[in-house]
């Protein structure tokens, strides 16, 4: 996260540079939409470069973003957020060589949706912020994750996130395009846990952990 800041500060570099664009005590509201994606692949084979196989492990996903802040004092601002994801992921399982020698794995896998919602804390100056969200409400429906069913057996429920660990942290920078509109990059590091399925607890107490690295790329309106 830290190799991230000279980034940040770059792109910022024309609003760092104008006080006109970027006094954020007088910036009441802004709102904010981000798109992101991201990819994920493992493979293996017989010899680097040889013949594509099924991957033992990927997920791609697309995530849209909204955040809505007000300032409440100075450089800080308080507000909500909405983070929607989706995407497929497989996992499997490196099993051996065929005859020719080439890899034989068995995967399985499926769809995800996520959903979160929450309030966020920001700390902005000039054309840089950090900012600091709770997800109040996550839920994940996953076809990929059949090997986690609730407590009765059931693996067709949504997931819901532990109220214990459902945190979001980023970084980012903005660039403005016009007098109260900016573009947006921001780094996302995410991590929850969900312990619950269907309103049931996870068979054997078990919890699901999962945490990412996401950019996001988007506009914002501020007045």
């Amino acid at each position: 996260m830290r190799r991230l800041i000279p980034i940040l500060m770059l792109i910022a570099s024309p609003a760092l540079a104008d006080d006109t664009w970027t006094n954020a005590e007088d910036e009441r509201w802004r709102v904010e939409g981000a798109l992101t994606f991201n990819r994920f692949e493992q493979q293996v084979k017989s010899e680097i470069g040889g013949m594509a196989v099924d991957p033992v492990v990927e997920e791609s996903s697309f995530g849209l973003a909204f955040t809505a802040t007000y300032n409440i004092w100075r450089f800080f601002r308080l507000g909500l957020y909405a983070q929607l994801d989706a995407g497929n992921r497989s996992a499997g399982r490196f099993t051996g060589l065929d005859a020719d020698g080439n890899p034989i794995v068995a995967s399985e896998g499926g769809r995800f949706v996520e959903l979160w919602l929450g309030p966020v804390l920001r700390v902005q100056w000039r054309g840089l912020f950090g900012e600091f969200a709770y997800g109040a409400l996550g839920i994940r429906r996953d076809r990929a994750r059949d090997d986690l069913p609730d407590e009765d057996g059931e693996v067709d429920g949504l997931f819901r996130v532990s109220p214990r660990v459902a945190w979001s942290f980023g970084v980012g920078a903005f660039v403005p395009v016009h007098r109260n509109v900016d573009v947006v990059l921001r780094i996302q590091y995410r991590v929850r846990y969900y312990d619950q399925r269907g309103g049931s607890a996870l068979a054997n107490d078990v919890v699901h952990g999962t945490q990412n690295l996401a950019p996001f790329l988007g506009v914002a309106w501020h007045r």
